[in-house]
Order: C-alpha cells, then sequence, then structure tokens
C-alpha cells in the first residue's frame, strides 16, 4: 500500500507542471483602426495591417483572439483567415466582445482556472478641449474612463494586459499623428501609473512614445515601429532565460534594446511599462503550442535577422548576441524568407523542422534618411543579458528567473542541425581575464598572467557559483634568472548586484601549483592549498562587458622545508564572451 502511495505521489508530481500550465487561460481582444475623427489628422495607413498581425502573432502563441477591425481593400486582399470572423470596430462591437469574455471568464472560474485578458489598441490617440485623452473607434471615442468602467472592469479576468500603439497612449490606459500639447502629454504620462498601481494591481500596461507624443510608421514592414517589435519580442525574441513565458521586464528590455540605436528620427521612441503589482513577474504570454518555428544557435553566423512571408510582409525581427540561442515562434505560413542585411533563404513550412538553409547575399535598396536611420538603427542592439540586467535594474522592473538555461529543440529524436553549439547559459557566462599582483613568495617585484572563469547565476539570482582557472609567471627574471610560476584552480561563491547596483563580490578556494625555474634548475610545489577574496565593478566599455576587481588571498606554502602562508594581493579586468 505505501508503495503505491509513493507511486501516486511521484506521478502527480510530475504531472504537476503541466496541470498548472493548463491553469491558465488566455485570451485577448485586438482593435485597430486606421481613421480619426479629427480632420487634421490624416488616415493611418497600416494600423488595419497591425491588427491582423496581432490576432495571427496571438493566435500562434495560443490565445484565444477577438479582432476588430476595418481594413482596407490591400489588407482585404491578404486573404487572411483572422478576417473571416473579424468586425468594425465600433462601440456596440466591443461591448459586444467584452461580455462574450466576461461569460468565458465565468466559465473559466467555475472550472478552477486563472485568466489573462490581453487589450491591444493600434490607431490614432487624441485629446479633446478639455485635454481629455482618448482612442478612435470607427463611431465613438475610447478614453480612460470609458477603458476602464467599459472594458477592463467588467472582464472580472484575473489579470488584464494593455498595449497600447497609439498617439498619447500614456493619456489613456503616445504617434501616429497630430499636435501634441507639452503640457497635456507630461500630466497624462502619470496617469496610467497612478491609475493602476493605486486601485488596479491586476492591471499591467505597455506602450511606447516620444517626447513629442508620436509613434512611427514604417513602410518597409508594413506596420507600426512599436508594434512590430513588440510582437517579435512575444514571439520569442524577448524570452531572455528561455522558458517559453514572456515577462515584462523581458519584453520592455527587448523593446527598449531594439529602439536604442535608431537616430536620426524626428523624435526618439521611449517604453513604457507597468507590471501588475499583484504579481510583477505574470506573464503577458505562456508557453505557445506546437507550430512554425526557427531556432538559431549560439554561435550562429548572423546576428541581424528577420523574416518575412511569401508577400513580403515582415512577420519578426530580431537581434541576437553571437552567443545567444535564440528560438523564433512564426504565425502560419506555406513560404517563409529569412534575411540579414546581406544574406536571405526560403525556407519552406516543411523544411523549418531540418534548419535553416544556407543563405544567398542579398541587394540593399536605400530609401532615403529617415528610411536609412531606421534601417540601420532598429535591432541595432541586441537583448543580451547585460543589456537585460542594466534595463532591468534601471527601470525597476521585476528580473525573470535564470535557473533553468534555454535548450535547444529536440525534432524527432535528435537535435535540430542548428543545435549544435554549446547552450548560452555556459558561453555567457565565460570571462577572460588579465590580472597583476604580489609575486609569490615575495621574490619579485610582481607576477602578471590570464585566467580564465565561468559564473552562473544560482536559484537566488543574486547568489552565483562558479570555477576560476588562472595562470601567473613573474616577467622580470632576478638577477640569478629565476622566474616563479602560480597555476590556480578555485571554486566560486560570490554575489553580484546587490540593492541593483553594478557591485560584486566573491570568495574562492582551490588547489594550486607554485614552480620555481632557472638556467637548468626546476622545483616546483603541487600541493599548493590556496583562497582569495575579491571585490568590485561590472560595466560595459565599448559595448564590452567587463569586470574590474581587487582581489587578496594566501597560499600555504612549503619552501626551503618550511611550511607557511603566502600572502597575495593584485588587481584583474576580465572581458565576458
Amino acid at each position: 500500500m505505501k508503495r503505491l502511495e509513493v507511486l501516486l505521489g511521484a506521478t502527480l508530481l510530475m504531472a504537476a507542471p503541466e496541470a498548472l500550465a493548463d491553469n491558465t487561460v488566455r485570451r485577448a481582444l485586438v482593435i485597430a483602426h486606421n481613421g480619426s475623427d479629427d480632420p487634421a489628422l490624416a488616415p493611418l495607413r497600416y494600423a488595419d495591417d497591425d491588427g491582423v498581425l496581432w490576432a495571427e502573432t496571438l493566435k500562434r502563441l495560443g490565445v484565444e483572439t477577438t479582432l476588430l477591425v476595418d481594413p482596407d481593400e490591400p489588407t482585404r486582399k491578404s486573404g487572411s483567415l483572422v478576417l473571416k470572423s473579424a468586425r468594425a470596430p465600433t462601440r456596440a462591437a466591443v461591448e459586444q466582445a467584452v461580455k462574450r469574455l466576461q461569460a468565458a471568464t465565468l466559465g473559466d472560474h467555475a472550472a478552477g482556472r486563472q485568466t489573462d485578458v490581453l487589450i491591444i489598441y493600434v490607431g490614432h490617440g487624441n485629446t479633446d478641449d478639455a485635454g481629455r485623452a482618448y482612442f478612435t473607434l470607427a463611431d465613438a471615442r475610447l478614453d480612460r474612463s470609458s477603458l476602464y468602467s467599459e472594458v477592463v472592469d467588467p472582464l472580472g479576468a484575473d489579470y488584464v494586459h494593455v498595449i497600447a500603439d497609439a498617439c498619447r497612449a500614456s493619456g489613456v490606459v503616445g504617434s501616429r499623428g497630430g499636435t501634441p500639447d507639452a503640457a497635456v502629454l507630461a500630466e497624462l504620462r502619470g496617469v496610467l501609473a497612478r491609475e493602476q498601481l493605486a486601485s488596479r494591481p491586476h492591471v499591467g500596461a505597455l506602450f511606447a512614445e516620444s517626447e513629442d507624443g508620436e509613434t512611427h510608421e514604417w513602410s518597409r514592414i508594413r506596420a507600426g515601429v512599436f508594434s512590430h517589435v513588440a510582437r517579435s519580442g512575444l514571439l520569442g525574441g524577448a524570452d531572455i532565460n528561455g522558458d517559453g513565458q514572456v515577462e515584462y521586464s523581458e519584453l520592455a528590455a527587448f523593446v527598449a534594446a531594439s529602439l536604442h540605436g535608431v537616430k536620426g528620427m524626428p523624435a526618439r521612441l521611449s517604453v513604457n511599462a507597468f507590471a501588475p503589482t499583484a504579481e510583477p513577474r505574470r506573464p503577458l504570454v505562456g508557453p505557445a503550442p506546437e507550430g512554425p518555428r526557427v531556432t538559431f544557435p549560439a554561435g550562429f553566423e548572423y546576428s541581424r535577422l528577420s523574416v518575412e512571408d511569401a508577400d513580403g510582409q515582415r512577420l519578426v525581427d530580431v537581434r541576437r548576441a553571437q552567443d545567444q540561442w535564440t528560438q523564433i515562434l512564426l504565425p502560419l505560413r506555406d513560404v517563409y524568407w529569412v534575411r540579414t542585411p546581406d544574406a536571405e533563404a526560403r525556407v519552406t513550412l516543411a523544411q523549418l523542422s531540418s534548419g535553416t538553409p544556407q543563405l544567398h547575399p542579398r541587394e540593399l535598396q536605400e530609401r532615403g534618411p529617415a528610411e536609412e536611420a531606421l534601417r540601420r538603427g532598429l535591432f541595432a542592439v541586441p537583448l543580451d543579458r547585460s543589456f537585460y540586467d542594466d534595463y532591468v535594474a534601471a527601470v525597476g522592473l521585476v528580473p525573470v528567473d535564470f535557473t533553468n538555461p534555454f535548450q535547444p529543440p529536440v525534432i524527432g529524436g535528435a537535435r535540430s542541425p542548428l543545435a549544435v553549439a554549446a547552450p548560452s547559459g555556459w558561453a555567457s557566462r565565460l570571462e577572460l581575464g588579465l590580472g597583476a599582483g604580489r609575486s609569490p613568495l615575495g621574490l619579485a617585484k610582481f607576477a602578471t598572467g590570464p585566467s580564465l572563469s565561468w559564473r552562473t547565476p544560482s536559484s537566488m539570482d543574486l547568489l552565483y557559483y562558479g570555477v576560476r582557472g588562472a595562470y601567473g609567471v613573474t616577467p622580470l627574471a632576478t638577477p640569478d634568472g629565476i622566474r616563479l610560476h602560480r597555476f590556480t584552480v578555485e571554486g566560486l561563491v560570490g554575489l553580484e548586484r546587490p540593492a541593483n547596483t553594478p557591485l560584486f563580490t566573491e570568495v574562492g578556494l582551490g588547489w594550486g601549483l607554485l614552480g620555481l625555474t632557472a638556467p637548468g634548475f626546476r622545483q616546483a610545489d603541487p600541493a599548493l592549498l590556496t583562497g582569495h577574496v575579491a571585490a568590485g565593478v561590472m560595466g560595459r566599455l565599448a559595448g564590452m562587458p567587463l569586470r574590474l576587481s581587487a582581489q587578496v588571498g594566501a597560499d600555504r606554502v612549503t619552501a626551503n622545508g618550511q611550511t607557511g602562508m603566502d600572502l597575495q594581493y593584485g588587481l584583474e579586468i576580465s572581458l565576458r564572451r
């Protein structure tokens, strides 16, 4: 009987993660509208295309999606399947969609499931004569009051995530057009933070804006810049810890990194992210169902990657660090084009399972200074671990868990042909250093030499452990031609980024070898016990992640028949791969 209970308990434990993953239901309401009720604002070109792409993206991510859009003729001709059930973005359609979502949420709660609802708005934002900000519907306005009272609150969802791509988005929860009032924008930027943090801890939001309140569309990608970047992040570009989920800190950092290099635009976009205070690490999307995906391993030749469909619609963009695994989920298409700035490859849906074929040279066309600024600057900065850590510390978001590193997919019982390099969890923590300090035994002025370290975070995030190997030699021989050689291997335990600062401290303990060479003479002590304490600062120089530390330690040395402690101290600078 006891054996049966143990077996049953083990089965339940193994099934628990899957059961927990299935316990959350995600739905979305996507509202997209090109038009404006202000004659001074020209209609948008790509808000309807963004709405379609948002619906396709969320569907690929396993999110049940309702789409409200009035597509123009080119968008209708695209033949997207999500348009078959789409309705015009009217007030009545919004009300009906909210009622359906509310009913579904009640059913989920009765069945013991949690519910998350994403509200996506793409279109014109504006302010009325009284300075109240609103989103534009086909026949009405959706201001801050109605957004919460008529959409967010009636849903009854456990968590609501608002993503807005519109001018003056901060005033409603910003262009795509309009002449902003700087005083009004300055006042409205704080409204969303106060609103959701004070009275709606289950609501989070993400939006972009610039100093003049504008966001931007780009003809080359046939979409809004912010919407395209955010979708690219949700499809995998932002998943820095590789757990298959995208949290607020990840998506905000990805958007910030992707927009960081854009220069030469009238105003620079910045991202605003407010995670739900009730659960700051609540994912916007969870593990996706099976479907089209492509994986680029660490060491893959190209860093800047785009995926388009056969009609030239840009689906996703990423900028990878060379030592990162990146897995991109793709909306369903028969054919994809994987492109870099100077190479491309045509990949069918069937070929995705066998890796990316060889890329061939392509030609580039320049189309003016604004387009050149976007082409060169957008996705110019990769979301690597260093950028992510610095960004999250700067804006105060709660970081993700890096306990379980990304693993390459297994296809048909074997790894994908792309999965040939070591996981980024190893490569990203390798550090090559150069140190200088006191000579062993004090027999020379100083010793210097290289070191190789590997450090990885523990489950407690701030703590890390690792291993370090170092070699030091006295470069200047004594008058007798004597040189000292010291080789050590130590286990490391340390603390980094306490209180969101770039500082660290660590201790090491291990084994070493101390050798002495002279013309015609060699001697060594292979049983050296060694330890050290180090403290320093981490940062970046010319884009390279560096670590500068001061070290104090001691070796247990036997020399001339006597055993004692030999003090060691010095400085080391190291570069992380």
